[in-house]
């Protein structure tokens, strides 16, 4: 006969405890919030600053067109006219 762990695992402090320390999840799909694209946290919807970097997040108007321009844009996908 041996004595010892009669086998099974009787809570031996390792394994699933229910918490989890993983990125928070992303927000709901119907959640109208805007993406920083510098630093990617998502703001609130209507927000013209991030949150977390204080980048704009209003895009600037072409100065020949006054098409939105992205972030890192070099020229404008309308017109062709470089940014500034």
């Amino acid at each position: 006969m041996r004595r010892g762990h009669g086998g099974g695992n009787h809570g031996s402090g390792y394994g699933d405890s229910g918490h989890r320390y993983d990125n928070p999840p992303a927000p709901p799909q119907n959640y109208a919030g805007l993406t920083c694209p510098i630093c990617g946290v998502v703001s609130a919807q209507g927000a013209r600053f991030c949150q977390q970097c204080g980048s704009s997040l209003v895009p600037a108007p072409c100065t020949q067109c006054g098409t939105a321009l992205s972030q890192n844009a070099k020229f404008c996908g309308s017109c062709g006219k470089a940014a500034k």
